[in-house]
């Protein structure tokens, strides 16, 4: 019995210790969902905005890639045969370095003039930590208004990421 009472001192140090190691560690964000405006059903030709929402920013994460792909179904109007469409817009930032870094991001899309039906947006982030990663619980916490799709975080040892997708309905013109 006295031993154990011995290293309890010990232990609360040590417990203690892990709340500081935190700043020491990265993950990246986690999620609440997208926010597509100025509509979810955007007619052809209009410009949309879609804003990948986070719930908790993430932590030590040095270089940050994004991809965003819009892929929707173009009709030629001359003989009105279809082709899917995929615009693809890349940014780089420093995600704690950077004033605009951990900002939510987000992207501008303008919607190809014959474009109609359902169109998807995928999004993907890639993130190189300063320090050891680990893995946090993902957000996806939907009950807000105006947001949809679902993002989801991965974490590792030396870097992060995240994936999603949101569907939009886009109207002909």
């Amino acid at each position: 019995m006295k031993k154990i009472i011995l290293l309890l001192p010990i232990l609360v140090m040590a417990l203690a210790a892990c709340d500081d190691d935190d700043k020491y560690v990265s993950y990246p964000p986690t999620w609440k969902g997208f926010e597509v405006s100025p509509t979810t059903r955007p007619y052809a030709g209009d410009t949309i905005r879609v804003t990948a929402r986070q719930d908790q920013k993430g932590h030590n994460i040095e270089a940050t890639s994004y991809t965003w792909v819009l892929s929707c179904t173009v009709t030629d109007p001359t003989d009105f045969s279809t082709c899917d469409t995929l615009i693809q817009i890349s940014k780089k930032t420093n995600y704690d370095g950077n004033a605009n870094g951990s900002d939510d991001p987000f992207v501008k899309f303008t919607i190809p003039d014959n474009a109609a039906g359902r169109a998807t947006i995928r999004f993907t982030a890639k993130y190189s930590y300063y320090s050891d990663g680990i893995q946090v619980q993902n957000g996806r916490t939907y009950d807000e208004s105006g947001l949809s799709g679902s993002i989801t975080s991965t974490s590792s040892t030396l870097y992060g990421g995240a994936s999603g997708s949101v569907a939009i309905n886009i109207l002909p013109k």
